[in-house]
């Protein structure tokens, strides 16, 4: 609202003053008359007297009105917009039948399935992917913000269902196709492997080379202990009857490797040993990859006068309507 108008107000406040204190002896009082109703103020009528008090407060209130419109009153509305940058993350998964082993509780592949779930909870803002390799490599899930959808697919993760091997090279070159076309300014590949590259077309460290080139950091991890350890195995007998054995297998992860792999890319390279290691881990990484999160302070001015406008003008219109009709047949009859 302009406050310089606000002193407008007085000249209707000052009438109504005038109004209500002015005497009461007729021989005193001085007529206040408006062209229309000067024959009103000669008769001394009760009614005539009720009628022309009306009529001046309906004209102090549409003055009022006015004076109120002219000083621009608004409403201003102000909030907070959220400005996010986010990353977008891409997890390559190794499903490989040594991620059965139970050196890391309950399993290698449910400790890595339940600390990625955990991670894609504290990232809203971000866009998140999952590519599953064993000696070959699929997509499960493109870079979403459906986390329902992603978190699903990561649930539906199963060993034994993709060729036998590790194919690590093949596995980042379909996270790095996935991030490759991605505008954010930070893209990062997360890879989760408990062995060392056997198969594939493409060697990794070709593979952390064109993730370079593309501007993407990889973070490695490995998973699991160096010694001998415990991989259920399942056998059939002729009659299609399941059966679990265990067998003691070595170890086959390559630190040297994924180190290699995190320097050519900028990363970093961890080992879980264990399942708290590898939770600790995700979170290092959560922390290192920051989304950009700005608070930007908006307010938007909406102006009120429409309504007291049109209240003015409809009372304007009604009061110029009764002068012309019912009150100017009471002048003609001296009422």
């Amino acid at each position: 609202m302009e406050p310089n108008y606000l002193w407008l107000f007085l000249m209707p406040s000052m009438a109504v003053i005038f109004f209500l204190f002015k005497k009461r002896n007729p021989s005193n009082q001085k007529q206040l008359s408006f062209t229309f109703s000067h024959d009103l103020f000669k008769k001394h009528h009760r009614r005539t007297r009720f009628i022309f008090r009306i009529m001046l407060l309906s004209n102090l209130v549409v003055f009022a009105l006015l004076a109120f419109c002219v000083a621009r009153p608004m409403v201003i509305k102000s909030w907070v917009q959220k400005w996010t940058q986010g990353v977008d993350i891409v997890f390559v998964l190794d499903v490989s039948e040594s991620m059965d082993a139970t050196d890391l509780i309950p399993s290698r592949i449910q400790a890595a399935k339940s600390v990625i779930k955990d991670f894609v909870s504290h990232r809203p803002d971000d866009r998140i992917g999952l590519v599953i390799f064993g000696g070959e490599s699929i997509l499960k899930s493109p870079l979403t913000r459906d986390f329902d959808f992603l978190l699903a697919q990561v649930e539906d993760v199963k060993l034994r269902e993709l060729k036998q091997g590790t194919a690590i090279g093949n596995g980042m070159a379909n996270g790095i196709a996935r991030l490759r076309n991605s505008e954010s300014k930070t893209r990062i590949l997360i890879l989760l492997t408990d062995g060392d590259s056997n198969v594939g077309a493409i060697n990794p460290i070709t593979a952390a080379h064109l993730a370079r080139q593309e501007g993407i950091k990889v973070y490695s991890i490995g998973i699991g202990q160096n010694d001998r350890v415990l991989v259920p195995i399942y056998a059939y007998d002729s009659s299609g009857t399941k059966t679990q054995l265990v067998a003691q297998i070595p170890s086959y992860l390559n630190p040297e490797l994924l180190k290699q792999i995190a320097s050519i890319t900028g990363g970093r390279s961890y080992m879980a040993r264990d399942t708290g290691a590898l939770n600790r881990i995700l979170q290092d990484i959560d922390q290192l990859e920051k989304t950009k999160i700005k608070l930007l302070p908006m307010s938007k001015k909406e102006e009120t006068f429409l309504f007291p406008a049109i209240l003015a003008c409809l009372l304007l219109i009604t009061l110029l309507f009764l002068q012309e009709t019912r009150f100017q047949q009471r002048r003609l009859n001296g009422i």
